[in-house]
């Protein structure tokens, strides 16, 4: 007899850390997806500059946490793996959409919704935005490729109607200057106009720099 895979819903405790003005009138609400093996306790620690009287940080961790070396030691967390990756993707969306409706729904009208994904967390959060229902104002992908995997001709309407920023490092330990070039050509060839930021550094958040993005998408809206 062969073996048989079967796949069973069952719930999960996901953790989410959050910083700034939960007041319904904050300004600008970021949500963000994390790059691999952070934890969203330590990441949410890049964004302390933003105003948190003017910004609501929003960090969902990864569904799958792993220890970093061997068997102990530090733990980070994952958005998924190429192992069973179509429900794994699918999770994620799901789980993104709760956040939403638990952290930002409950917002006023005219909060701007920044959403914000760092290395692996761009791919997720850009897959996510493809799908959701909910309201986006800007998406900012970082260090990150765009997902070839996106259903552009049936998710352009959503995709295109949303700010875009593609932020690049000079010295990126994992996105090269022609792999950074590649993605930006991804996002012409399917009309996306994604404002490009460059700024010297390594593959991380470099505060200055966000503090440029915190000005571009609150003007954008206004």
């Amino acid at each position: 007899m062969s073996n048989s895979i079967h796949f069973i819903k069952t719930e999960k405790s996901a953790r989410v850390v959050t910083n700034g003005n939960s007041n319904p009138n904050v300004k600008q609400v970021w949500l963000v997806a994390h790059g691999y093996g952070y934890l969203a306790t330590l990441f949410i620690n890049k964004f302390t500059d933003l105003n948190p009287t003017e910004n609501l940080v929003i960090v969902p961790e990864g569904l799958h946490r792993y220890y970093l070396n061997g068997f102990s030691g530090k733990v980070g967390a994952s958005w998924m793996t190429k192992e069973d990756r179509e429900h794994d993707i699918v999770d994620y969306c799901n789980y993104l959409d709760k956040v939403y409706e638990q952290f930002i729904s409950p917002l006023n009208k005219n909060v701007i919704i920044n959403i914000f994904g760092f290395s692996q967390g761009g791919a997720t959060i850009t897959r996510w935005a493809a799908q959701t229902k909910f309201k986006i104002n800007n998406l900012i992908v970082w260090g990150s490729n765009v997902p070839e995997d996106i259903k552009w001709n049936n998710d352009f309407e959503k995709l295109k109607n949303i700010n875009w920023f593609y932020v690049c490092a000079s010295d990126d330990e994992f996105m090269s200057v022609d792999l950074q070039k590649a993605q930006i050509e991804l996002l012409k060839s399917h009309h996306i106009k994604a404002e490009i930021i460059n700024y010297i550094g390594k593959h991380d958040i470099d505060s200055a720099t966000l503090m440029v993005l915190e000005k571009k998408c609150g003007k954008l809206i206004e």
